[in-house]
Formats: structure tokens, C-alpha cells, sequence
């Protein structure tokens, strides 16, 4: 059996076309054993209500406290499929992926599948702005040591590492991966189109901003960075998206030497800024390392309990 577990919060604008994406998806593979799930995270909108019209979609809300790795964990407890397969309620999964991670018989041709992603990306009114590739130098199938939101991975692979671990608000995808990655088994993104992501930017002004002020980033690089400390897979992903954060480091111990290497950091930045041309978010670029770097001392986030309920079997 496969299980379709999605997660969502507050998306009432797409997570309608998330579940008829996946009834497209059951019905053009003539796939006869599934199930839908949808764990929402205490949204405000009508999410649920929209989701209770699809009478297939088995639905449970948490009412303790929320993140994405809650949501997914809970998903994975209440199903019985021996393949699980993840999306958000803002994602649309492409039909004829299925011929490329699945065999003839329905079986996974590896335990831990992922896909292209396009980006659609909209602004505040919801008015399509842009759309991507989100990996567009993806031009074969490859390992990686890392997954994003969206993947298909066995039951029993996925219980060999308990899940998620529920203290990262964000970035659980990464850790899950980087685990995984370290027991010998690293996602296979396979270069096919695997689904169509209903976003805004996360490089948007306001979202980069509440996400720095909220604690959001401190699990990508605080917690990510001093829970794989020993994890070889964990440097490639620091070298290519921390490289500021480990000039800063560097930088304060350079100040033993001259007090003048405290300008490295800003410098870097700011030739960073110039040569990506998002100038207007030096200041951000700049405190983001700053306070990881605190972080990496002082941010230490618990385990959170599953507490849900059933609305809908």
C-alpha cells in the first residue's frame, strides 16, 4: 500500500489542488492500494473544510504544538502503507513520476526517492510573479545527502531513524536526510519532474525578516551544523550555503591578531550582495550570521510531544 501524507497549514488556496492532484495521480498509475492522509497544523482558514469535501482523505489536526516534523511524524504513525509518500498542501505531485521511482510491481526502484521541483511563486495578493526550477542544474539522476518537503521513502527506512526529529521547527528535512545519509542510504533525486510547488519566495522581504526574527533559520545552521558536527555529508551544504557564516567565525578568532578582522565579515557579505545583485538584503545576510553564530552556543530546542486528533477517518 502506498500512503499519500500530506501536511499543511493555513493553504486554503492550494491544498485543494494538492488532493486532486494525487486522486490524478492514484488514477492514471492505476494505483488499487493507497491512502490519503492529511494532518493539518491548527489552521485558521478552511483548510479542513476544503480537505473534508474529498471523501478518500483521512484527517487528523494537531492541537499540541506544531512544526512540519510533528505533522509528517504523525502522518507516518496513523499510516499503513509500507511506502510513504510526502507532500505539502501547497505541492502538486506530477503524475508520470510514478513510472520512474516505482517498477512494475508497484515497488520502489530505491528506498528514498525525490524529484524536480518547479516553483511557482506569487506575491502578497496572490498574483503569479515567477516560476523556476528550483534545481536547474539537475540534468541526471543523482545522490544527495539531503532532501527538501517532498520525497517517497520506504515505511521501515523511514522508522529506522524514528522519523523526524521534532525539535526542528524547520530544516527537518535536512536532518532527516543528513541521518540518513550518515547509516549509508542517501536520497536518489531522480531528474524527472516530481512536483509543482504554489509559493512566495522565501527570499520575499517580509517572510525573509519574520523568519530571522522568529528563531526560524537558527535549525538550518545553529542546531543542523552542531548536531552533525561529525557527519562528513554535513560540510558540503556548509561550504556551499554557510561559506559567511564560517567567515564570521573565523573572523572573531582573527581578532586575537588584529582588531581589523572584524571588517572580513561585512566585506564578504557585502561582495555577496553585489554579486547575487540583493543588495537590499545586506543587513539581513549580515544579522542571519550573526545570530547563528550565537546560536551555535546558546540555542539548544526540545523533543515536542505528538498531540492530535481525529477529525475525519
Amino acid at each position: 500500500m502506498i500512503s499519500f501524507i500530506v501536511i499543511g497549514m493555513n493553504e486554503a488556496k492550494t491544498v485543494g489542488l494538492t488532493i486532486k492532484s494525487i486522486l490524478k495521480y492514484i488514477s492514471y498509475n492505476n494505483i488499487d492500494s493507497y491512502e490519503i492522509i492529511y494532518v493539518d497544523s491548527r489552521s485558521t482558514d478552511n483548510s479542513i473544510e476544503i480537505v473534508k469535501e474529498f471523501k478518500e482523505v483521512k484527517i487528523f489536526e494537531i492541537t499540541g504544538e506544531i512544526n512540519a516534523a510533528i505533522a509528517r511524524n504523525i502522518g507516518a504513525i496513523e499510516a499503513k502503507g509500507d511506502i510513504f509518500i510526502f507532500l505539502d498542501a501547497d505541492m502538486e505531485i506530477e503524475q508520470e513520476f510514478h513510472s520512474v521511482a516505482f517498477n512494475r510491481d508497484n515497488k520502489l526502484v530505491y528506498p528514498f526517492i525525490s524529484g524536480q521541483l518547479k516553483n511557482i511563486f506569487y506575491d502578497e495578493k496572490w498574483l503569479k510573479i515567477d516560476e523556476t526550477l528550483h534545481f536547474p542544474n539537475l540534468k541526471e539522476d543523482s545522490f544527495y545527502p539531503e532532501t527538501g518537503g517532498f520525497f517517497i521513502i520506504e515505511r521501515d527506512l523511514w522508522f529506522s531513524v524514528d522519523g523526524m526529529r521534532t525539535k526542528y521547527r524547520r530544516s527537518q528535512d535536512i536532518d532527516l536526510g543528513l541521518r540518513l545519509a550518515k547509516r549509508g542510504v542517501l536520497l536518489l533525486r531522480k531528474r524527472e519532474m516530481f512536483v509543482t510547488h504554489h509559493t512566495v519566495s522565501y527570499l520575499d522581504k517580509r517572510r525573509a525578516w519574520k523568519m530571522l526574527f522568529d528563531g526560524s533559520l537558527l535549525y538550518q545552521t545553529s542546531v543542523i551544523i552542531r548536531d552533525h558536527l561529525f557527519n562528513r555529508y554535513m560540510y558540503r551544504r556548509l561550504f556551499r550555503t554557510s561559506y559567511t557564516l564560517i567567515v564570521l567565525s573565523l573572523s572573531l578568532l582573527g581578532v586575537l591578531l588584529s582588531p581589523y578582522a572584524l571588517l572580513i565579515h561585512p566585506t564578504i557579505v557585502g561582495a555577496k550582495v553585489l554579486i547575487t545583485k540583493k543588495t537590499k538584503f545586506f543587513a539581513y545576510y549580515y544579522l542571519r550570521d550573526i545570530f547563528s553564530f550565537v546560536g551555535l552556543f546558546l540555542f539548544y530546542p526540545q523533543n515536542k510531544k505528538l498531540i492530535y486528533k481525529s477529525i475525519k477517518d
